[in-house]
């Protein structure tokens, strides 16, 4: 069997185990599931991936083309993340309202549907059919978490109950009804889907919330033990998912003083780009930008993240080589995703072509991107961040799908505040104002270094690690201690951003050092984003090749 077989046949694998993102990607076999989330489903899932693993480890590289090379490394990390994301089980302790885990995942997913005709209609039925049995497996995960004595941070666990505790009170659940069915199907769809909603979703979610507020709670984590260091396992599931989200071998200490350096670096060009504006000290600055960004309107703001797009979008000649992505859109986010104080964000065109690139703003809740961060919010989500690398990775022809499809954070996140960077470099940012913002983003990924490892290597408590961040970062507390809780529910994935970022800088340096007079930009962006979603160490090899192919 080739490297490829092997690698489809993994990426299968994990779509199967994942068929709410085999949603998210389009791909519409995937529709009508839910996935097993039982201790036994996962069991099985992690046989199959050690098995195959061990064929991929029988493959010679040197026997393989360069570009069988990257797909065959591709395969080997995502299956070594894949196992230690499972042994890592975040699904036995961790309870958020964010969509990041648990329940809140399917509603945000069911939100975001579309039904382009009666056979996705019917799925999007087969689907909410299922999502009883989904949320109890997820409730007796945790319930399976409690007796091993993991439990959830109860601030969070607390919150979570508030949240569905609204779901409930509310006559529909809105993310369920968001969905426009076909015309035909218009007159009846309502009734079918309360139904649905009434014998299925709402006993299911009332199970979970019950038995989180009865059986954990109780016994939760103190917001002054909120990190995995708290947890039996949790340290060695810390370096686990160290190793997953940045796909290199760091430690917290690295990670820890690689944050801080950033940091002081930043602080330092806040305060130049401060002082032309007025502003004494780092406190003004700081003091100026969350002014700012409370007194944007969200229709201002959202207008401006749109021009911000266009802007870049018609940028991007001489910068990128062909092809050049299709216009992405700008969309207010779901209700019921909004409402959680979800960030803007993005998500890539389905393949099927029922859905465009959309770039997602919260109208309904003030969070980052709305004010003197609007511009660098954009550039990260959009243009030229995900949208031009995700629907790069679709266009590019002959991509495996463990390349075009699956995602390495590291590698987007890392090219989204590349990006960020980038921005700047193409004359993008409209004013000094958006420069700072620009800065002030930046910075909030080296702080989330610095809180990330405080809080699951070095006992910080919750407290302590928003402090850290109002010191810091020119967001409102109340964001940032969503992001704060963002990180408790997800432990190691706000790692991969500066990582990824520092290390495409460190290869373009090297390149250019290298190339000389021959480096070309546009060449080094390819270079960076044809083999799609790739580990970093495997990302060094393809501008290796790009590098020797200018100086052979």
């Amino acid at each position: 069997m080739t490297v490829r077989a092997l690698a489809d046949e993994l990426h299968t694998r994990l779509l199967d185990a994942s068929p709410l993102f085999g949603s998210s990607l389009g791909l519409r076999q995937y529709d009508p599931l839910v996935p097993d989330a039982s201790a036994e489903g996962e069991r099985l899932l992690a046989a199959d991936v050690v098995a195959l693993l061990a064929r991929l480890r029988t493959v010679e590289p040197a026997t393989l083309s360069a570009a069988d090379a990257v797909t065959l490394a591709c395969a080997v990390e995502t299956a070594e993340a894949t196992l230690a994301e499972l042994a890592a089980a975040t699904v036995e302790h961790v309870v958020t309202p964010l969509p990041f885990a648990g329940p809140a995942v399917l509603l945000a997913v069911l939100a975001r549907t579309v039904l382009p005709d009666a056979k996705a209609a019917e799925d999007f039925l087969t689907r909410l059919r299922g999502s009883g049995d989904y949320v109890r497996q997820l409730t007796d995960r945790l319930v399976e978490g409690a007796e091993r004595g993991r439990f959830p941070v109860e601030s969070l666990a607390l919150q979570a109950i508030s949240w569905v505790d609204a779901l409930l009170e509310a006559e529909h659940i809105s993310a369920l009804h968001a969905p426009a069915p076909p015309e035909e199907l218009a007159a009846d769809w309502g009734r079918r889907v309360g139904q649905l909603e009434q014998t299925v979703l709402r006993p299911a979610l009332v199970h979970w919330r019950d038995t989180v507020r009865d059986r954990l709670v109780p016994a939760a984590r103190s917001d002054d033990h909120a990190g995995l260091l708290h947890l039996p396992g949790g340290a060695a599931d810390y370096e686990r998912l160290i190793r997953v989200h940045t796909t290199l071998p760091l430690t917290a200490e690295e990670l820890h003083q690689r944050g801080l350096a950033a940091i002081e670096r930043l602080t330092a060009q806040l305060v130049e780009l401060g002082a032309g504006l007025g502003l004494a000290d780092l406190p003004a600055v700081l003091a100026a930008v969350r002014e700012a960004a409370a007194a944007v309107s969200v229709a201002d703001a959202f207008a401006g993240a749109e021009a911000a797009v266009r802007r870049a979008e018609g940028s991007l000649a001489g910068v990128f080589a062909e092809p050049l992505p299709p216009e992405c859109r700008v969309a207010p986010m779901p209700d019921v995703v909004g409402e959680a104080g979800t960030p803007p964000h993005y998500t890539p065109p389905t393949l099927d072509g029922t859905r465009p690139g959309t770039y997602w703003f919260n109208t309904v809740r003030p969070t980052a991107g709305t004010g003197w961060d609007t511009e660098a919010v954009a550039f990260h989500e959009a243009v030229p961040g995900h949208h031009l690398q995700l629907c790069r990775q679709q266009q590019v022809a002959g991509l495996p799908p463990i390349q075009s499809q699956w995602v390495v954070t590291a590698y987007a996140e890392g090219w989204g505040l590349y990006s960020e960077r980038l921005a700047g470099e193409m004359g993008l940012y409209s004013d000094d104002r958006q420069r700072i913002g620009a800065i002030t983003a930046e910075m909030f990924r080296a702080a989330r270094l610095v809180i990330d490892t405080g809080l699951h290597a070095f006992g910080w408590s919750r407290a302590r690690a928003v402090q850290y961040f109002t010191d810091h970062v020119a967001m409102s507390e109340a964001f940032l201690a969503a992001e704060v809780d963002r990180y408790l529910a997800m432990p190691g994935q706000a790692l991969a951003y500066l990582t990824g970022q520092a290390e495409m800088l460190r290869l373009r340096d090297e390149a250019r050092a290298k190339a000389g007079d021959r480096f070309d930009l546009a060449g080094f962006h390819a270079a960076v984003l044809d083999s799609g979603s790739v580990p970093l160490p495997v990302l060094a090899v393809a501008v290796d090749r790009y590098v020797a192919g200018l100086t052979a």
